[in-house]
Protein backbone atom coordinates (compact mmCIF):
# COMPACT_ATOMS: atom_id res chain seq x y z
CA UNK A 1 0.00 0.00 0.00
CA UNK A 2 2.96 2.21 0.56
CA UNK A 3 4.21 2.34 -2.41
CA UNK A 4 0.87 3.33 -4.04
CA UNK A 5 -0.17 6.20 -1.79
CA UNK A 6 2.06 8.82 -4.20
CA UNK A 7 0.18 7.45 -7.44
CA UNK A 8 -3.46 8.22 -5.35
CA UNK A 9 -2.15 11.70 -3.91
CA UNK A 10 -1.03 12.24 -7.98
CA UNK A 11 -4.78 11.30 -8.95
CA UNK A 12 -6.10 13.31 -5.93
CA UNK A 13 -4.38 16.21 -6.75
CA UNK A 14 -3.40 16.17 -10.66
CA UNK A 15 -5.20 18.99 -12.94
CA UNK A 16 -7.68 16.39 -14.13
CA UNK A 17 -9.00 15.90 -10.29
CA UNK A 18 -8.87 19.96 -9.10
CA UNK A 19 -11.03 20.53 -12.96
CA UNK A 20 -12.73 16.95 -12.97
CA UNK A 21 -16.66 16.91 -13.12
CA UNK A 22 -16.75 14.27 -10.54
CA UNK A 23 -14.64 11.87 -8.12
CA UNK A 24 -15.68 8.28 -7.16
CA UNK A 25 -14.53 6.12 -4.21
CA UNK A 26 -15.78 2.93 -3.79
CA UNK A 27 -14.28 0.49 -1.26
CA UNK A 28 -14.94 -2.73 1.22
CA UNK A 29 -12.80 -4.58 3.49
CA UNK A 30 -10.00 -5.20 1.25
CA UNK A 31 -10.52 -3.04 -1.55
CA UNK A 32 -10.60 0.47 -2.85
CA UNK A 33 -10.92 2.07 -6.13
CA UNK A 34 -10.59 5.74 -6.49
CA UNK A 35 -11.62 7.68 -10.35
CA UNK A 36 -12.09 11.12 -11.47
CA UNK A 37 -13.38 12.14 -14.68
CA UNK A 38 -13.97 15.44 -16.61
CA UNK A 39 -16.23 15.88 -19.37
CA UNK A 40 -13.97 17.27 -22.10
CA UNK A 41 -17.08 18.38 -24.52
CA UNK A 42 -20.96 17.67 -23.88
CA UNK A 43 -20.74 13.97 -25.20
CA UNK A 44 -16.82 13.26 -24.94
CA UNK A 45 -15.71 12.21 -21.48
CA UNK A 46 -12.15 10.91 -19.80
CA UNK A 47 -11.38 9.10 -16.62
CA UNK A 48 -8.70 7.89 -14.72
CA UNK A 49 -8.55 5.53 -12.16
CA UNK A 50 -6.54 3.27 -9.71
CA UNK A 51 -7.88 0.05 -7.94
CA UNK A 52 -6.08 -1.73 -4.91
CA UNK A 53 -6.92 -4.94 -3.02
CA UNK A 54 -4.46 -5.80 -0.27
CA UNK A 55 -3.27 -9.23 -1.38
CA UNK A 56 -4.45 -9.18 -4.84
CA UNK A 57 -2.68 -5.69 -6.38
CA UNK A 58 -3.16 -3.02 -8.53
CA UNK A 59 -4.89 -1.91 -11.44
CA UNK A 60 -4.09 1.60 -13.04
CA UNK A 61 -6.71 2.79 -15.41
CA UNK A 62 -7.14 6.26 -18.07
CA UNK A 63 -10.36 5.57 -20.26
CA UNK A 64 -12.44 7.90 -23.22
CA UNK A 65 -16.09 7.42 -23.65
CA UNK A 66 -18.51 8.96 -26.10
CA UNK A 67 -21.17 9.67 -23.62
CA UNK A 68 -25.11 10.73 -24.04
CA UNK A 69 -29.08 9.68 -23.84
CA UNK A 70 -29.93 6.38 -24.66
CA UNK A 71 -33.67 7.13 -24.56
CA UNK A 72 -35.60 10.41 -24.67
CA UNK A 73 -38.01 11.65 -22.07
CA UNK A 74 -37.85 13.43 -18.53
CA UNK A 75 -35.24 10.99 -16.80
CA UNK A 76 -33.42 9.30 -19.99
CA UNK A 77 -31.12 6.73 -19.61
CA UNK A 78 -27.39 7.81 -19.74
CA UNK A 79 -24.60 5.94 -21.45
CA UNK A 80 -21.28 5.61 -22.21
CA UNK A 81 -19.65 3.69 -24.90
CA UNK A 82 -15.66 3.89 -25.36
CA UNK A 83 -11.96 1.92 -24.00
CA UNK A 84 -10.02 2.24 -21.66
CA UNK A 85 -6.09 1.44 -20.88
CA UNK A 86 -5.07 -0.35 -18.00
CA UNK A 87 -1.63 -0.99 -16.15
CA UNK A 88 -2.94 -4.65 -14.06
CA UNK A 89 -0.13 -5.27 -11.62
CA UNK A 90 -1.31 -7.99 -9.42
CA UNK A 91 2.28 -9.59 -8.37
CA UNK A 92 5.52 -9.57 -9.09
CA UNK A 93 5.37 -12.24 -11.29
CA UNK A 94 2.26 -11.40 -13.10
CA UNK A 95 1.65 -8.02 -14.93
CA UNK A 96 0.40 -6.72 -17.84
CA UNK A 97 -1.62 -3.81 -19.91
CA UNK A 98 -5.02 -3.97 -21.14
CA UNK A 99 -7.71 -2.05 -23.83
CA UNK A 100 -10.90 -3.45 -22.89
CA UNK A 101 -13.75 -1.73 -24.68
CA UNK A 102 -17.14 -1.55 -23.16
CA UNK A 103 -19.59 1.09 -21.50
CA UNK A 104 -21.90 1.77 -18.33
CA UNK A 105 -25.48 2.89 -18.20
CA UNK A 106 -27.38 4.57 -15.33
CA UNK A 107 -30.82 5.10 -15.14
CA UNK A 108 -32.57 8.05 -12.44
CA UNK A 109 -36.37 6.61 -11.39
CA UNK A 110 -39.05 8.57 -12.72
CA UNK A 111 -41.09 9.17 -9.58
CA UNK A 112 -38.03 8.92 -7.13
CA UNK A 113 -35.52 11.45 -8.93
CA UNK A 114 -33.00 10.89 -5.95
CA UNK A 115 -32.78 6.90 -6.50
CA UNK A 116 -30.09 5.95 -9.35
CA UNK A 117 -29.28 2.27 -10.99
CA UNK A 118 -26.17 1.98 -12.97
CA UNK A 119 -23.15 -0.65 -14.43
CA UNK A 120 -20.61 -1.37 -16.82
CA UNK A 121 -18.77 -3.83 -17.61
CA UNK A 122 -15.59 -4.29 -20.21
CA UNK A 123 -13.73 -6.61 -21.74
CA UNK A 124 -10.59 -7.40 -23.49
CA UNK A 125 -9.57 -10.39 -25.29
CA UNK A 126 -5.96 -11.74 -25.78
CA UNK A 127 -5.92 -9.24 -29.10
CA UNK A 128 -6.08 -6.41 -26.55
CA UNK A 129 -4.01 -7.74 -23.74
CA UNK A 130 -0.07 -7.65 -23.91
CA UNK A 131 3.03 -8.60 -21.49
CA UNK A 132 1.95 -11.21 -19.31
CA UNK A 133 -1.99 -10.53 -19.56
CA UNK A 134 -3.96 -12.44 -21.41
CA UNK A 135 -7.44 -10.94 -21.18
CA UNK A 136 -9.43 -8.94 -18.27
CA UNK A 137 -12.70 -8.90 -17.78
CA UNK A 138 -14.59 -5.88 -15.31
CA UNK A 139 -18.14 -5.60 -13.96
CA UNK A 140 -20.17 -3.11 -11.87
CA UNK A 141 -23.68 -3.01 -10.64
CA UNK A 142 -24.72 -0.08 -8.54
CA UNK A 143 -27.57 1.61 -7.01
CA UNK A 144 -27.37 4.86 -4.88
CA UNK A 145 -29.27 7.73 -3.12
CA UNK A 146 -28.62 11.47 -3.88
CA UNK A 147 -28.50 12.60 -0.52
CA UNK A 148 -26.95 16.25 -2.27
CA UNK A 149 -27.78 16.73 -5.95
CA UNK A 150 -24.03 16.80 -6.82
CA UNK A 151 -23.25 13.56 -3.96
CA UNK A 152 -24.52 10.12 -4.41
CA UNK A 153 -24.39 7.83 -1.53
CA UNK A 154 -24.19 3.53 -3.36
CA UNK A 155 -24.20 -0.05 -2.60
CA UNK A 156 -22.47 -2.22 -5.54
CA UNK A 157 -21.23 -5.73 -6.68
CA UNK A 158 -18.00 -5.52 -8.40
CA UNK A 159 -16.02 -8.26 -10.01
CA UNK A 160 -12.08 -7.91 -12.02
CA UNK A 161 -10.85 -10.75 -13.49
CA UNK A 162 -7.46 -10.95 -15.43
CA UNK A 163 -5.58 -13.94 -17.14
CA UNK A 164 -2.31 -13.94 -16.99
CA UNK A 165 0.54 -16.28 -18.83
CA UNK A 166 1.85 -17.98 -15.74
CA UNK A 167 -1.28 -18.74 -13.44
CA UNK A 168 -4.43 -19.58 -15.37
CA UNK A 169 -6.86 -16.72 -14.18
CA UNK A 170 -6.63 -14.56 -11.04
CA UNK A 171 -9.74 -12.75 -9.30
CA UNK A 172 -8.96 -9.71 -8.21
CA UNK A 173 -12.20 -8.62 -6.36
CA UNK A 174 -15.65 -10.06 -6.53
CA UNK A 175 -18.57 -8.83 -4.00
CA UNK A 176 -20.13 -5.98 -2.49
CA UNK A 177 -18.84 -2.51 -1.93
CA UNK A 178 -19.86 0.83 -0.64
CA UNK A 179 -19.27 4.09 -2.77
CA UNK A 180 -19.29 7.61 -2.63
CA UNK A 181 -19.81 9.78 -5.77
CA UNK A 182 -19.31 13.44 -6.19
CA UNK A 183 -20.10 15.76 -9.24
CA UNK A 184 -18.87 19.32 -9.66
Amino acid sequence: MRRCLPIVAMLAFSPLAVASSGIDLSLNDNAVRLSVDHELSNNLRVDGSWFHHNDRGDVFGAGLHLTGDATGGRNPLKAGLGARLLRVDPDARNSGFAIPVGGFVNYTLPEYDRFIVGGSIYYAPDVLSFDDLTRYWEYNAWAGYSVLRQGLVYLGVRGINGGFKRSRSLTMDSGIHVGLRIRF
